[in-house]
């Protein structure tokens, strides 16, 4: 059996490395799902000074992610929670902000510098 063992090592350790990497792979899948992903919101969608969707529904502990899109710059300014707030300009096209919300609620946003333009939305938190 030793022989056995000796004559195949590098196979062996072919097969070991890639059980590893399987089960590392299926590991980091599960513990990355547990962040639930919600919703994607294009800021600037299509050229227009607009969110879309202006207006999504997800639950506690769900992200959203806000995407910049043509027509920069854009931020995200929540009413009343500045913690969840983007203060700085994206100006590039593919920027993004992911923004987790851990309680119920109705949350208001807006793009500052597009805001009187009517870039508004709002998110609801169940």
């Amino acid at each position: 059996m030793t022989t056995l063992i000796i004559r195949y090592k590098h196979e062996i350790m072919w097969w070991m490395s890639r059980l590893t990497i399987m089960l590392t792979a299926l590991f980091l899948s599960f513990s990355l799902a547990s962040s639930a992903y919600a919703a994607d919101i294009q800021m600037g969608a299509g050229g227009n000074l607009v969110f879309e969707p202006n207006e999504v529904t997800i639950k506690a502990g769900e992200t959203v992610t806000f995407t910049n899109g043509d027509l920069p710059p854009h931020n995200i300014m929540f009413a009343g929670h500045e913690e969840l707030s983007h203060p700085d300009l994206a100006f590039m096209s593919g920027e993004q902000f992911p923004v987790t919300f851990t309680d119920a609620g109705d949350y208001n946003f807006q793009c500052d510098p597009h805001a009187g333009a009517g870039m508004k939305g709002v998110i609801h938190v169940e």
